[in-house]
């Protein structure tokens, strides 16, 4: 079966909107339909929580309550000092992402879907330095743990025969949502969430792109062509831990599903998405508004699709911001899809909070 032309695949955000395209799309959809909020008592509870009997901020206190025990003279003092969990050590070819909170979205540019900002925490986590190579994944393929890639997308998409994107060091691409996770388990890792993906891509300061605000240019990233490149060869395009390649060369798949309404759910601040059947009913809100541009100019999807971050080498510099969402059916096999890894990071460090 013939795969998606590229100009529908993957240009729904070229060029950027403009800062007012998306505002209207932030009051309607919130209504009817869908569930967007959740409260919990505990809140209110917490209000009143000096209301009861003996428990007003008048309480008194004894002196001997308030005034700390002293040890006897010549007695031990007990060491209450924690020593701090060392942080994992970082396999080859990993990089440490701390945890803490992030800006994860953007206000007044790209679609609906990417709005609003908002603030997400995250754990440590590592993340591979660079996409996955085509010399990586036929380790995998030879192990008969992964299946070998589509070998018709690029002539299927106008980009000439398979062979020209299959040099040892270019990334592997081709290949499912499905492809990636094996993969990945094969090498005792995981997908990244699409919160860890863009907190690895903005850092804490709330970047556009991985590199900064300038905008996209050749030797930041390998965008606006016909083929990828060899995986870490813009150095200067680096994202604020050292990732290479996360704007350009490929698209990247993460975990998660795709869901339209994310940013506004309860679980928002995890970075947490909806529920297939949560999900399901978004889209069909959309399709009722006819909010059809919410999501890009990839169609409302269907059915439950899977996010793909960063761009490729065939999508303008604009579209390479690191807030921009793109989704898939995750059994799209695309000449412009691949991915890299991620590990949980116990002990990691987490940023102090600001």
């Amino acid at each position: 079966m013939r795969g998606p032309n590229p100009g529908w695949a993957f240009r729904r955000r070229w060029p950027v909107c403009r800062p007012d395209t998306f505002v209207f799309f932030l009051a309607p959809f919130f209504v009817s339909g869908i569930n967007l909020a959740a409260c919990s008592s505990s809140d209110a509870e917490e209000a009143h929580a000096f209301s009861g009997p003996g428990a007003t901020p008048s309480t008194a206190f004894s002196a001997d309550q308030i005034a700390p025990k002293l040890a006897p003279e010549g007695t031990a003092k007990a060491d209450t000092s924690k020593s701090e969990p060392k942080p994992a050590p970082i396999p080859e070819g990993m990089i440490g992402v701390p945890g803490g909170a992030f800006t994860m979205g953007s206000n007044r540019i790209g679609e609906g879907d990417e709005q609003p900002a908002h603030t997400v925490t995250v754990a440590p986590f590592l993340l591979d330095r660079t996409e996955v190579t085509n010399a990586a994944y036929r380790e995998c393929e030879a192990a008969n743990a992964c299946r070998p890639h589509d070998t018709q997308s690029s002539v299927d998409n106008g980009f000439g025969p398979d062979e020209a994107f299959r040099t040892p060091d270019r990334p592997i691409s081709g290949v499912s949502h499905e492809d990636a996770e094996a993969f990945c388990a094969w090498k005792g890792k995981r997908l990244p969430t699409e919160a860890e993906w863009e907190r690895a891509a903005r850092g804490s300061d709330g970047r556009k792109y991985p590199w900064g605000s300038q905008a996209a240019e050749p030797k930041l990233a390998v965008f606006g062509g016909v083929i990828t490149e060899d995986v870490g060869s813009r150095p200067d395009g680096a994202g604020p831990y050292g990732h290479l390649d996360l704007a350009g060369n490929v698209w990247e798949w993460v975990a998660d599903l795709y869901d339209p309404y994310a940013y506004h759910r309860p679980t928002a601040d995890r970075g947490i998405p909806g529920t297939c059947p949560q999900i399901r009913a978004a889209q069909d809100e959309l399709r009722r508004k006819m909010l059809f541009g919410f999501t890009g100019k990839n169609p409302i999807p269907e059915g439950c699709d899977h996010v793909l971050r960063g761009g490729a080498f065939n999508y303008g510099g604009p579209g390479l911001r690191a807030a921009n969402r793109v989704h898939h059916p995750g059994t799209f096999r695309l000449i412009m899809s691949g991915f890299r890894c991620a590990r949980d990071w116990p002990g990691g460090p987490v940023d102090p909070p600001q």
